[in-house]
């Protein structure tokens, strides 16, 4: 669109209600005319569509190819919705990679299921790029769709308690909300699908805006915890380490688990500063056990998780650094854990933040290990120091055969790579007892000690524990 003819005003206007960089509707727009459109139903029979688009996997394509060429991709992608779409529907872009589409002339269920089908497939087509490479993007869709022949277009909010922010919501917030919910429950199946929205979607998108103010509240007022699992010396029974897990003190609730936040932390890369907190807390804690063991005694090991995420943000590894230096620990008594489904989603910051990792001179594990789809071709490309078995193998051990083959080989594949190996999740007197037998470096689980605050540990080191 060309504004020479056009006045100041009418140009401030077009930019307040349209994305800068795709031209689309923004989230202001978008929420008028959804409001227009479910008032309109009022008057005629069908039914009004919104489908929510996130594309899978964006940030890697973005981090590997560059932001220009990200943002070619999202202009393309905005140029398909759009052609795909009759002139009476709006498209719009909320914000990095989410687009929705409103849909008015939509007759039922199986008509609005055709038309993501229809808008998917537009997307996934090959897209390329400066210099000639082909890039594939997928995306995963919630479908949200007002009640034929019902008042969804007025203000006055749907059923529900007072602290219910949808519910109590206009009509459009209900519907936008909806399709968002879905979305999350198409990433959860597996990404690239269509998901539409089920009653029971809306008690798990409440819980996660709950949980997400949750955690920022912990972040912004010091509600974070720290507890350690220690990590034992097969051969000589000794500590050897301890493994930093983050807790979430609620002043009612107490501690909450992790299941509560840490997934909301990844989806809204919260997950970030949470991860700056927790390498500055473990690092400070690795220096001052290091201070009470005795000199000739080997350092511990204090592993922190690390998630996709953290990975591609760029400068991860330069504020390792620069808290690793506050805390006046030493680089190599810290070790990072990278899950197989983490090291998926590494793009090229990511690969680059594990070189600067590495050149810190901190350890780096591959966690879950077997788990995951890229596990030989990993150990190849990382420079890692540990192996660590995932737990459901563990479980098995001495129970089921194929779970005893799958340890030892892994076990046998760390040892030939030089790795140190590290079996998670030990129960049971005889799961410790086949993993000695299986020449296993290094074990932790709830069979050698649960979680506890830092002194637990500060306990055990004093106490020059044994297993």
């Amino acid at each position: 669109m060309t504004f020479a003819s056009e006045s100041p005003f009418r140009r401030a206007l077009y930019r307040a209600l349209h994305d800068p960089l795709t031209g689309l509707a923004n989230r202001g727009l978008l929420t008028d005319r959804l409001g227009q459109a479910l008032a309109r139903t009022r008057r005629r029979p069908g039914c009004v569509a919104v489908l929510f688009f996130d594309l899978d996997r964006f940030k890697v394509v973005n981090d590997s190819l560059g932001h220009a060429v990200g943002d070619d991709l999202l202009v393309e992608v905005a140029n398909r919705l759009e052609g795909a779409m009759g002139p009476a529907d709006t498209v719009a872009r909320l914000g990095g990679d989410e687009f929705v589409v409103l849909a008015e002339e939509v007759d039922d269920v199986d008509d609005a299921l055709a038309l993501a089908r229809r808008l998917r497939q537009a997307v996934a087509a090959p897209m390329t790029v400066p210099g000639g490479q082909q890039v594939v993007v997928t995306a995963s869709v919630g479908i949200a769709l007002s009640a034929p022949g019902v008042d969804f277009g007025a203000d006055d909010g749907a059923p529900g308690g007072p602290s219910d922010p949808v519910a109590d919501g206009p009509a459009t917030v209900v519907l936008l909300w909806d399709a968002d919910a879905a979305m999350y429950r198409a990433k959860d199946c597996g990404r690239d699908r269509a998901q539409l929205f089920e009653e029971g979607l809306r008690a798990g998108s409440l819980n996660r805006f709950r949980s997400e103010a949750m955690l920022r509240h912990a972040l912004d007022h010091d509600g974070l915890r720290l507890h350690y699992q220690p990590l034992v010396d097969l051969r000589s029974g000794a500590l050897c380490g301890a493994e930093a897990l983050v807790r979430l003190h609620h002043p009612d609730r107490g501690l909450v688990p992790p299941a509560e936040f840490i997934p909301v932390a990844e989806e809204t890369g919260l997950v970030v500063p949470l991860g700056a907190w927790v390498v500055a807390e473990a690092a400070a804690q690795a220096a001052t056990w290091r201070s009470l063991q005795p000199v000739d005694a080997p350092p511990m090991t204090v592993s922190i998780n690390l998630s996709g995420r953290q990975l591609n943000t760029a400068g991860f590894a330069v504020e390792v650094g620069a808290a690793i230096a506050r805390s006046g620990a030493d680089a190599s008594h810290l070790c990072f854990e990278i899950t197989e489904n983490a090291l998926l989603d590494v793009g090229g910051a990511g690969v680059a933040t594990l070189e600067g990792l590495k050149g810190l001179g901190v350890g780096l594990a591959i966690d879950d290990f077997g788990t995951g789809h890229s596990s030989l071709t990993w150990l190849r490309r990382l420079p890692a120091d540990f192996l660590k078995v995932d737990r459901t193998f563990v479980a098995g051990l001495g129970t089921h055969p194929g779970d005893t083959a799958i340890v030892r080989a892994v076990l046998d594949l760390g040892r030939a790579l030089g790795l140190t190996t590290v079996a998670e999740g030990v129960e049971t007197p005889e799961q410790l007892a086949a993993l000695r037998d299986l020449g296993c470096d290094w074990a932790q689980g709830y069979h050698l000690a649960r979680p506890g605050p830092a002194e637990t540990i500060t306990t055990l080191i004093r106490g020059d524990a044994r297993w």
